[in-house]
This record gives structure tokens, C-alpha cells and sequence, in this order.
């Protein structure tokens, strides 16, 4: 999951890919609950990824009643909890997650974006290293905390974090537009163009009209 306020490029590109369909319990089940919380839970992730996030929520409540443990379902929770707005009840949900499993990367990442729309970025930033410190391969993490770096005047920092986005995943179209938008500030028009078109033939390819045009709008102000 992604930061929803980028710089200039929409900043989420997917929120819930590679969830696990099946979560098993940390805690003993009988075998009738263990089907019953893991269907809630897989309810509630189709919902999450329909966009359905109210339904969501409700079944992830289901889910967390009957496994007070799952922390997976914490987790997915908040996430739909942040998609409708509501920004507090999203970060409890990742810090009770976060008691349940002190490692549990995702939930640190997500809390991180929470913390950076609610204003604190020094706590974002932290979030985001601790998730990196956890996965050092978490490409969400590099990309959140790029942004958060160029949007503090850490540019050099911000072009590292993207760099390190693209190593692990070379299609993150948004970690090529947005390092474009660092080398202009830094002065670098000529990598900001080659950026920002490898962005846009991305989008294309991706099928994002919406980040294509924005990224061609973008191409046309830096050559001007």
C-alpha cells in the first residue's frame, strides 16, 4: 500500500496485492471455527479488493471475534478503515496488529501512511525503516519513504529510496515519475524527461490512462 498523497503522480498502484487467501489461527481452533474466521476473512478480502470496504469491515470483524489473534485481519481492517477515511480507528487497528505480531512488516508500513496523512512524518519515516529493517525487500517501504524524503528536501535520500523501489520492482511506473520529479528539482532535466517517459510508457502499458496523462502533462512542463 502506497501513500495516497504523492507529489505529483497518483501514489497507489496496489493496495492488497499478495494478500494470502487462508490465514491459519496463531491461537488453537476447533476445526468448525478455523473454517468459520477463515471464510469471514476471505470474504473480507474480496470485498477489500472490490472496493467494497464498509462490507469489508464487517466481515473482518467477524473474523477478529472468533481469533482475537489474527492479526493479518487487524491489519486488512485498517486498511479498509483508512480507504473510507477514517484515519484513527485504521492506526489502532494496525498497533493492536502490531502487539499481536511485533513483526508483522505490513502493519508498520500501513501505519506509516497513516502517519504521514495525519501529519507526522518523522513517525512515518520511522514506520518505514522499522518495515525495512523487518524486509529489507518491502518496495512499498522505499517508495513511501521516498516521497516522504523529497517532500522534507531530502532529494538525494528521496532518489535512493526510488532507486532501491525499482531495484526490486523495475514496472513501479509512480517510483519512476516521481524520481523524475526529484531530478528536476535537483537541477537534472534531462534524467527527469527519460524518468518521467519511462513512467508514462509504463502507465500505457499498465493500462493507467489517468497516470499516462498526468505523466505526458508532466514531460510537457519539463521540456518547456
Amino acid at each position: 500500500m502506497h501513500i495516497k498523497q504523492a507529489i505529483a503522480i497518483l501514489g497507489i498502484t496496489s493496495m492488497i496485492a499478495g494478500i494470502p487467501a487462508i490465514v491459519y489461527a496463531q491461537a488453537p481452533q476447533t476445526r468448525g471455527t478455523r473454517i468459520s474466521y477463515q471464510q469471514y476473512y476471505n470474504q473480507g478480502v474480496q470485498k477489500l479488493e472490490q472496493g467494497n470496504f464498509s462490507g469489508a469491515i464487517e466481515d473482518f470483524n467477524q473474523a477478529v471475534q472468533l481469533n482475537p489473534q489474527l492479526y493479518q485481519g487487524l491489519c486488512l481492517r485498517g486498511m479498509a478503515k483508512y480507504q473510507l477515511g477514517d484515519l484513527q480507528a485504521a492506526k489502532v487497528d494496525f498497533e493492536q496488529a502490531l502487539k499481536i505480531n511485533p513483526n508483522y512488516a505490513d502493519a508498520y508500513n500501513s501505519r506509516g501512511i497513516v502517519s504521514a496523512e495525519m501529519g507526522d512524518t518523522q513517525g512515518a519515516i520511522a514506520d518505514f525503516n522499522k518495515t525495512l529493517e523487518i524486509n529489507p525487500q518491502f518496495v512499498d517501504a522505499y517508495y513511501n519513504r521516498g516521497l516522504l524524503n523529497h517532500k522534507q528536501g531530502n532529494h538525494k535520500l528521496a532518489i535512493a529510496d526510488f532507486n532501491q523501489a525499482l531495484k526490486i520492482n523495475p514496472k513501479l511506473a509512480d517510483a519512476y515519475g516521481n524520481r523524475g520529479i526529484v531530478q528536476y528539482t535537483l537541477g537534472n532535466k534531462r534524467g527527469a524527461v527519460t524518468d518521467l517517459q519511462k513512467a508514462a510508457t509504463l502507465f500505457r502499458e499498465q493500462g493507467n490512462s489517468e497516470g499516462y496523462q498526468q505523466t505526458q502533462f508532466l514531460i510537457q512542463k519539463v521540456q518547456e
